[in-house]
């Protein structure tokens, strides 16, 4: 991926304005990915939602988004008062002092995105092994650890920071070596590969699940049981689904498709557009919020804390009516 990211002194108006229209659609989703995730984060802090099981996850998602979001505002604010119709020409110490978050957290919303998608690859397909781990502890140690790749990304970016006048380029790519824009790009393409094919086995595990109906028990308390174990596997998987899905259309394959493009052609998505990254980014913060929000809105006025504490319930109900010796296992996840 050896890019130039020389542009012309002049450019014409149309290209400066998809800047301006790519910084704008930027405050816009930060504003409201604060606003959504602050609304998640007030009902765990208030135990409509319980954070000790496998909702670890999405705390610790909720948490990244707002810290990116108010982060990276500064900068979106700073490239949309210095935008000109004529040519942009940003300070290079400033963008420094102001982009470190994005190289940090685009790593780390990477792999908490892969780790979700793995906590429900285990549930679908490893149901005992499942409920036998400490979900608090292994959520904590994804979380360490996505720090400190974010850490090495935000560590090899400042090194490699070029403080070099860059004309019409509103991007931290204009403003770093090659070394690290390969680095970089790699690593997310081999990131976003991991991530699509790990939701796939998702989808695919869901999808054969939906199509089969299973007996739900003999007496009315074993089915009441039951079916409140099946609606919350049911749900677990829409919110984790729906969160892969927004995470995959606005990150994960736009990442993908730039360091393709950028390896094959040579073009540079940063130069055309700008502050990519930070977009896709704060749209994935953004709609991970909304189908969480939607996804969950029917139920959450019906969470009970003190249920929310016992929540280990596994029942296992056929698949099959009646005589069926397969057996599908349906994990309290919600």
């Amino acid at each position: 991926m050896n890019l130039d990211f020389q542009g012309p002194i002049l450019r014409d108006a149309m290209g400066l304005k998809l800047y301006l229209i790519t910084d704008c659609y930027c405050i816009f989703m930060g504003l409201l990915a604060i606003i959504g995730n602050s609304v998640i984060l007030y009902l765990f802090f208030t135990k409509r939602l319980d954070s000790r099981r496998n909702l670890r996850i999405i705390l610790y998602m909720t948490v990244t988004d707002i810290v990116f979001a108010v982060a990276i505002m500064p900068e979106i604010c700073y490239f949309v008062y210095y935008w000109d119709t004529t040519f942009v020409d940003y300070n290079p110490q400033v963008i420094a002092f102001i982009d470190w978050p994005l190289p940090m957290f685009l790593k780390i919303s990477s792999v908490l995105n892969a780790g979700a998608a793995a906590e429900r690859i285990l549930a679908l397909y490893f149901p005992l092994i499942y409920r036998k781990i400490d979900h608090v502890h292994c959520s904590n140690i994804l979380m360490v650890v996505c720090v400190f790749i974010g850490l090495i990304d935000t560590v090899f970016c400042i090194f490699s920071f070029r403080f070099e006048q860059r004309i019409n380029c509103s991007s931290l790519g204009c403003f770093v070596h090659d070394a690290f824009r390969t680095y970089w790009g790699s690593s997310n393409m081999t990131c976003g590969i991991i991530i699509i094919v790990m939701s796939l086995f998702v989808f695919f595990k869901v999808q054969k699940l939906s199509r089969e109906s299973g007996w739900m028990g003999a007496t009315p308390a074993e089915r009441k049981k039951n079916m409140v174990a099946s609606q919350k596997f049911r749900q677990a998987n829409r919110t984790t689904c729906g969160i892969l899905l927004s995470s995959l259309f606005c990150l994960t394959i736009p990442s993908l498709l730039v360091s393709l493009v950028e390896t094959i052609t040579g073009f540079s998505i940063f130069e055309k557009f700008g502050a990519f990254y930070v977009a896709s980014l704060l749209s994935s913060g953004s709609m991970n919020c909304l189908i969480f929000l939607i996804l969950n809105g029917s139920v959450k006025s019906k969470i009970d804390t003190k249920t929310l504490s016992d929540a280990a319930v596994t029942t296992v109900v056929s698949s099959r009516p009646f005589n069926s010796s397969k057996q599908t296992t349906f994990v309290d996840l919600a």
